[in-house]
């Protein structure tokens, strides 16, 4: 397992409120746009009424590949022509049959990822992401008695999340985190640009479903980008803890043991020390953090970076007092791990329930 990288904290003044993913190779069916016909035993979700969103302006480079992972999916991005989007009509979930051992074309894994952006704000989303394995969920999937082998039964929470029949549910906390996310963006594209002394964009962005397992999808809070030339950097995942709002990232790794992040270390590396003694008090009593690695973040950008084919990541916490932000680069050990229990739960939990639903409906359906 790579060990996880560090990062430091630059505070602000109060304002208010990877590599591609090393997988092993698969075969069977890729699905290509737009396909009329059923999948090999495939398992297809019910396709419901939604809402077209019209895709952002701006353009897109493609980093160069530097691994065997899958082809980094960079979706376009037009210039303001609503009618270059994908068109709801010509792309349905029906199209996409889900299982293990189906693949799907990139065309398609572009066009879904421009067709729900605003991600909880579009109905599209909705509807793309049920009976997917998401990065949301996947720790506590992979984490469940049932995939490690001490219990027979799923729990039925968990396939609910995946297929979109659980209760929907809007906390407080969350309540908290949809609002502030603009202007944690806002400040975390500030001090991104200032560190790399060029201007950097965070790119709103959709649902990635993974081209290799159509099952498997990612929603990033966004994709930092150079603002110059497109060319994709890193994901960026963003959290704002309502519980800790009020106080700084420090205090909160010291009085929370669940926090995501961990304090391990006050002194900065020396390139970025100045040489007065003053300057130099000043940058060591910084903290630097470090995202848990037996923490749900950690998992859940792990995912993130294993289907979008990205190398790096950045957690951005944002509190009223600061912004954190912590490099997180992709984990090859974990991921194997994480996907080889992500597959049992689908496999063992998810297909079989769809296929029960799947014969009640034809069961219930009057005869002709």
């Amino acid at each position: 397992m790579r060990p996880p990288q560090t990062g430091t904290t630059v505070r602000p003044p109060q304002t208010g409120p990877g590599p591609a993913a090393v997988r092993p190779s698969q075969t069977g069916t890729t699905v290509r746009p737009p396909q009329t016909g059923p999948g090999p035993a495939a398992v297809r979700p019910p396709q419901t009424g939604t809402t077209v969103r019209p895709p952002q302006t701006g353009t897109t480079v493609r980093p160069p590949q530097t691994g065997p992972g899958p082809a980094q999916v960079n979706p376009p991005r037009p210039d303001g022509d609503a009618d270059a989007g994908p068109d709801r009509a010509s792309l349905s979930p029906e199209q996409v049959p889900l299982g293990l051992g189906l693949q799907v074309d990139r065309q398609v894994v572009e066009q879904v990822e421009v067709l729900t952006r605003g991600q909880s704000s579009n109905q599209d989303w909705f509807t793309w992401r049920k009976n997917r394995i998401t990065a949301s969920v996947a720790h506590r999937i992979a984490h469940c008695r049932f995939v490690n082998g001490k219990s027979k039964a799923p729990p039925a929470s968990y396939v609910a999340a995946v297929t979109g029949e659980g209760r929907s549910v809007q906390t407080r906390a969350m309540s908290w985190g949809v609002q502030m996310e603009a202007a944690a963006v806002r400040r975390y594209q500030e001090m991104k640009s200032a560190a790399l002394g060029r201007s950097v964009s965070v790119q709103d962005c959709g649902l990635f479903i993974d081209a290799r397992r159509p099952w498997l999808a990612a929603s990033p809070d966004g994709i930092v980008t150079d603002s110059q030339t497109g060319q994709w950097l890193l994901c960026l995942e963003v959290k704002c803890p309502y519980k800790h709002r009020q106080r700084t990232v420090e205090d909160a790794c010291r009085e929370d043991p669940a926090f995501c992040l961990e304090i391990t270390d006050h002194t900065p590396p020396a390139s970025r020390l100045k040489s007065t003694p003053s300057a130099s008090r000043l940058k060591s009593s910084l903290p630097v953090y470090r995202l848990k690695t037996s923490h749900s973040y950690y998992t859940q950008i792990q995912v993130q970076l294993a289907v979008t084919g990205l190398r790096d990541a950045e957690l951005a916490v944002f509190t009223l007092k600061e912004l954190a932000i912590v490099p997180v680069t992709f984990d090859p050990a974990l991921w194997d791990a994480t996907l080889s229990k992500l597959e049992t739960f689908y496999r063992d939990a998810v297909l079989p329930h769809l296929r029960q639903d799947t014969q009640r409906d034809a069961a219930a359906a009057p005869e002709l």
